[in-house]
């Protein structure tokens, strides 16, 4: 009779290591997202905000990487959030969370998960920087306008007032 029940654990702890958490996947690049979109918070007015949409893969790549090296953070949480950040899924399924990062390249970004919001993670700084960049490369595409007389090409940057930043010569 011991004989059968380790003989029960044994194979029991042999079939648990072989199976797969729930929620992974053995081609990282089907987990990934179709769109990742940060919408502003209208009552964190502390910097100028602009919504984004990301798309590109490798873009999506870059945040989730930064989601993935994300360190929970002990205590209680007492925090404004600058994004609303949404998650879409091929299937349409959707993985909603708070999102601040400011614009301060020497500090780390607050990642809190809708289903938790009792619990708050750390994106690392080197992670931070490169969804800072992401974000500041799809607003500034927002605030630069082309436009062309002739030969003459303007990019009419439209942050504050409608100036013009450069002037090329086309060829």
């Amino acid at each position: 009779m011991k004989k059968a029940g380790i003989l029960l654990v044994l194979f029991a702890v042999l079939l648990a290591g072989c199976n797969h958490p729930i929620g992974t996947n053995s081609n990282p690049k089907e987990a990934l997202p179709s769109l990742i979109t940060l919408t502003c918070n209208p009552n964190f007015i502390t910097e100028a905000c602009e919504d984004v949409k990301i798309e590109d893969p490798v873009e999506i790549g870059i945040v989730i990487e930064a989601i993935n090296k994300a360190e929970r953070i002990s205590g209680s949480l007492d925090y404004s959030a600058e994004y609303k950040m949404i998650l879409t899924d091929a299937d349409g399924s959707l993985t909603k969370y708070d999102f601040s990062i400011g614009k301060d390249p020497k500090q780390s970004a607050l990642l809190v998960n809708h289903e938790d919001t009792h619990v708050g993670y750390s994106v690392p700084i080197e992670d931070a920087n490169r969804v800072r960049k992401l974000i500041q490369s799809h607003t500034d595409l927002h605030r630069r306008l082309q436009v062309t007389f002739g030969k003459s090409v303007y990019y009419i940057n439209s942050t504050k007032n409608y100036t013009i930043t450069e002037r090329t010569e086309k060829t």
